[in-house]
């Protein structure tokens, strides 16, 4: 059977990993500590954070079709949030997503996704790869020096800058995967002991510093204690990637108490988190990245735009024409 090595275990990862078991010998490589990528969940203390994706929505078929399963089992639900948008400190918009299509988040926590796609897949976490080699077939190094050997072909989920740094620039779409820019994003994560009087649960912002604000702890599912998540701009976080951490923390809890109102300081529990390559800079639809030749390829929510389901698609265009003209 072709046996072959997929590089991240976020959503595009592990779907292609699913798409692909019947027909190959599958091995993901996760450089993290576990799967699920910008669909992860921290807990510190008594709270929850999504501190990553906040929601997906579901609207081509394949996707539909794909993710109906988790639906069934309720590891994916609606959330009918109370939904504001932002300019500056001032309302401009104000819904309620039970009256549009579903926007879909992970129960109890984003992460359940990926951890419900990885069941029975073999997975290496906390495995960096930092080399790869073609010798007949592909062999990846890690960071600790350990060879895995024998792959027929090689697919990267990776971020577009980790891709290139790994793949050969022989690679047919290098320079394609090279021109896609990223921008960072720094995530704020804040537990109450008390819950805050606030009029919304999903919150847009333009014009500021912070593009987003949610009381997380008011998805399906969650734990009783109450969290806010903030998200930078992109703007904001380009500008002060390397700063410092705490003081990067400290400004953008000053903007999210100016914005909402009330001051968050006098949250229990308060943490940040950097995120290099969140989102793309222009969201371009590009070329399946397959190489036939190299037997190369990349997928990703990059290479369609962004978001959850564009890493699906991504991921399943790839599998579909693999399986085409490989398999």
């Amino acid at each position: 059977m072709t046996k072959i090595a997929i590089i991240g275990a976020g959503i595009s990862g592990l779907s292609a990993a699913h798409l692909l078991n019947n027909y190959a010998e599958i091995t993901l490589f996760e450089k993290a500590r576990g799967v699920s990528g910008r669909m992860s969940t921290r807990r510190a203390k008594s709270y929850f954070f999504d501190h990553g994706t906040q929601y997906f929505t579901a609207r081509t078929q394949p996707f539909k079709d794909f993710i109906r399963p988790l639906i069934e089992k309720k590891i994916i639900e609606p959330w009918n949030a109370r939904y504001l948008k932002f300019d500056g400190n001032q309302i401009i918009e104000r819904k309620n997503w039970m009256d549009e299509n579903p926007h879909y988040v992970g129960v109890p926590g984003m992460n359940e996704v990926g951890k419900y796609l990885a069941k029975n897949l073999n997975i290496h976490t906390d495995t960096k790869i930092v080399s790869i080699e073609h010798k007949k077939r592909w062999q990846l190094t890690d960071n600790e020096g350990h060879r895995y050997d024998g792959f027929d072909f090689l697919i990267s989920t990776a971020p577009p800058p980790q891709t290139v740094e790994l793949l050969p620039k022989t690679f047919k779409y290098y320079n394609n995967a090279k021109a896609i820019e990223m921008r960072a994003c720094f995530s704020l994560m804040l537990g109450f002991e008390k819950s805050l009087p606030l009029d919304f649960d999903a919150a847009q912002i333009e014009n500021a510093d912070l593009s987003w604000i949610a009381v997380n702890s008011h998805k399906p599912g969650r734990s009783e204690h109450y969290t806010l998540i903030a998200h930078s701009s992109e703007k904001y976080a380009e500008a002060h990637i390397n700063d410092d951490h705490e003081e990067v923390m400290q400004y953008l809890i000053t903007e999210a108490s100016r914005i909402i109102g009330h001051d968050v300081s006098i949250a229990d529990y308060k943490t940040i988190h950097r995120w290099r390559y969140a989102n793309n800079s222009k969201r371009e639809i590009n070329p399946i990245f397959l190489d036939q030749d190299h037997k190369l390829a990349a997928c990703g929510d990059w290479c369609l735009g962004g978001r959850v389901e564009g890493a699906f698609n991504s991921a399943y265009n790839l599998v579909n024409a693999i399986k085409g003209i490989v398999l």
